[in-house]
């Protein structure tokens, strides 16, 4: 697994959920490090500063808040594909039960009554 936390590209799949944060916190850091020591370099004055600072916040609590977002939707998918691998063993089984009754027709009621 790659810990690599110096800004070099890194799959996010291959990183656990807390890694990836880190890593974007400390490119947010770095940036907002970078946007200061700009501001700094152009004389601007502690108002504009102060505002500067403020939509930087935003911009972060912005990028938390896609981050979140993107983990739910991960969460999501992983819960779908796990109904849907139980919705198929119930059907496997369902088959079972169907194929291993003597009569065919109370085994296609057990399948209606259980799919209503």
């Amino acid at each position: 697994m790659n810990n690599d936390l110096s800004g070099q590209p890194v799959n996010s799949q291959q990183l656990s959920y807390e890694q990836f944060q880190e890593q974007v916190k400390l490119r947010q850091e770095q940036e907002q490090l970078k946007a200061k020591e700009a501001l700094k370099g152009a004389g601007l004055d502690p108002k504009s500063q102060h505002l500067q600072s403020i939509a930087q916040a935003l911009y972060s609590v912005e990028s938390e808040l896609k981050l979140a977002e993107n983990q739910i939707q991960m969460q999501m998918d992983a819960q779908r594909r796990q109904i849907q691998l139980v919705q198929q063993k119930i059907h496997q089984a369902m088959a079972q039960v169907q194929g291993s009754l003597p009569n065919a027709g109370s085994g296609q009621s057990i399948t209606q009554n259980y799919m209503q």
